[in-house]
């Protein structure tokens, strides 16, 4: 007799939940659904680097033929690069794997000019990448075992006798799954109410079974940084400008620093801006996490800086996006049950536990302990 099927539900079709799918579906014929609370499926943020760990992932989920159909440069073997520290000394590096090019940390807040600290090299270096590409191509490689929903909000989920889950979305449907899995952000429902689950049950860890040691824990809190984002058109800035000599370009002053980096084969330059009020770390944001701000505010917070800073900041366009940076504590768990969450790392492990042949709708708890203890 064949193992019993079972189906699994993705909360969330960023790139954590996309990249489980595509595992699963790589691996097993199990029927996925995924539900986005957004109207499409899209990003929050414009470019990312990929670095060596996430680009062999990449490679196993077969996404390195996507992007050489889309021209995206990839790595290449025994590259050399050279390391400088303060312009003193300098290493020639020669690897069997490539040392692309890599990140230069510069002091940049003296208006007369700045100063080169050193240049991060990591092997491979880092790719660049809009985050709407690996969006696509990860969901040109979704199986046809998977489902997308649009425009459907997670509000909780309740437990059935025979074990499986009942989702209840805000337009007030529902839908029935065997396993649900949250990759729905920072704001996660799936985390909060596996979270409270847990605490009611006494399962979490020793230190954490208080609900206010839970809440510190587990929920978001504000980093006291703000970050200004941005996306430049490459023709507003001088093509001698030292952005375009390296991956990336981290400026560096007093409790701020701006990053920039070309993306989409230098199609456009991604920019963040950060600044940070220390004694405002871990106090509740009194704002929108995440709202329109001009590029006169942008500006005013490095009009000291360095000339090849200005003419960054000068080319961004009249209006910016302005983010209350969140971050999370140690999450103290990550599945029980037939209920787990994900960020964008665990997506691979987890779907290979899913896809395993011998993980049956009965032996799914064991495959979450499995998950729970080597996350």
């Amino acid at each position: 007799m064949s193992s019993p099927k079972f189906r699994v539900s993705i909360c969330g079709g960023g790139i954590g939940g996309l990249t489980l799918a595509v595992a699963l579906g790589k691996y097993s014929d199990i029927p996925i659904d995924v539900y986005e609370a957004a109207s499409e499926i899209g990003t929050v943020g414009a470019g990312l680097a990929v670095w060596k760990r996430t680009w062999d992932v990449m490679q196993s989920l077969g996404l390195e033929a996507e992007m050489t159909k889309r021209k995206i440069p990839l790595p290449q073997e025994k590259m050399v690069c050279c390391l400088q520290v303060s312009g003193s000394w300098s290493i020639a590096l020669t690897s069997t794997y490539s040392v692309g090019p890599s990140v230069m940390i510069r002091r940049a807040d003296d208006p007369k000019g700045g100063t080169d600290l050193y240049q991060l090299v990591s092997p491979y270096g880092a790719i660049p990448l809009h985050r709407m590409h690996l969006v696509d191509m990860l969901r040109d490689l979704l199986p046809k075992t998977c489902t997308i929903h649009t425009s459907k909000r997670l509000s909780k989920y309740t437990h059935k006798a025979d074990g499986s889950l009942t989702l209840h979305f805000a337009d007030g449907e529902t839908a029935t799954t065997d396993v649900l899995v949250g990759a729905d952000g920072i704001r996660s429902v799936v985390r909060a109410q596996l979270g409270q689950e847990l605490l009611a049950a006494g399962r979490l860890p020793p230190g954490l079974s208080a609900p206010d040691a839970y809440s510190t824990s587990v929920n978001p809190r504000w980093t006291g940084t703000m970050v200004y984002r941005s996306l430049i058109a490459p023709s507003k800035v001088r093509t001698d400008h030292p952005i375009w000599s390296s991956t990336g370009i981290c400026y560096s002053g007093k409790g701020k620093h701006i990053i920039a980096y070309p993306i989409s084969n230098g199609s456009m330059i991604n920019f963040l801006a950060f600044y940070t009020i220390p004694d405002r770390e871990g106090t509740p944001f009194p704002g929108k996490w995440v709202e329109d701000a001009s590029k006169g505010e942008a500006l005013a917070h490095y009009a000291d800086w360095e000339p090849d800073v200005q003419e960054i900041l000068q080319a961004l366009e009249p209006t910016v996006s302005r983010w209350a940076l969140h971050v999370m504590g140690s999450v103290p768990f990550a599945g029980h049950g037939r209920v787990a969450i994900l960020g964008d790392s665990d997506a691979c492990m987890l779907g290979r536990l899913l896809a395993y042949d011998l993980t049956t709708r009965d032996t799914v708890p064991a495959a979450m302990r499995i998950y729970e203890d080597h996350r």
